[in-house]
């Protein structure tokens, strides 16, 4: 028998907050924070722009590496990204989060694009998008490059 129930109860209290704390910091850090997406579509973009389309694959989503072979993936994104030329700067346009559960052909999960207008070299305007998926690591991982003439795109 425990001679001190309440410090029992106390110390699980603690637990349960510091466990609340340390699970909403890891959130918070993982990418619920739009300035997380940000800088991780930047960081992929960097990388398109460089030509690393190798390391755009195997940073990409688990279920995308398995789907779609690293030859063929980097294949797309390179004809992807040279169809839009030479950037003279991006701006992001809008973030949209997306919670998707028994969807078909996705796996549950949270979801994120992001818009860009991005100016070329031209002058000319085109549009970019980057999709992410939110892994159980905690961090966002690509799922999709999308390069468009038009803002209003529909497949």
């Amino acid at each position: 028998m425990n001679a001190h129930p309440n410090l029992s109860r106390a110390k699980w209290l603690i637990g349960c907050a510091a466990a609340s704390i340390a699970i909403s910091a890891h959130a918070q850090s993982g990418g619920e924070s739009a300035d997380v997406l940000l800088r991780d579509a930047d960081a992929v973009f960097k990388q398109l722009d460089a030509g690393q389309y190798g390391a755009v694959w195997a940073n990409s989503a688990a279920f995308v590496k398995a789907r779609i072979k690293q030859d063929q993936f980097t294949a797309d994104m390179q004809r992807s990204r040279q169809s839009v030329g030479t950037v003279r700067y991006r701006g992001w346009a809008q973030i949209t989060r997306i919670r998707y559960t028994n969807a078909v052909g996705m796996p549950d999960g949270l979801y994120a694009n992001l818009d860009y207008a991005t100016t070329l070299a031209t002058g000319a305007t085109v549009y970019e998008k980057l999709s992410f998926r939110l892994e159980d690591d905690g961090l966002w991982h690509l799922t999709g490059y999308v390069p468009r003439q038009s803002q209003n795109y529909a497949p």
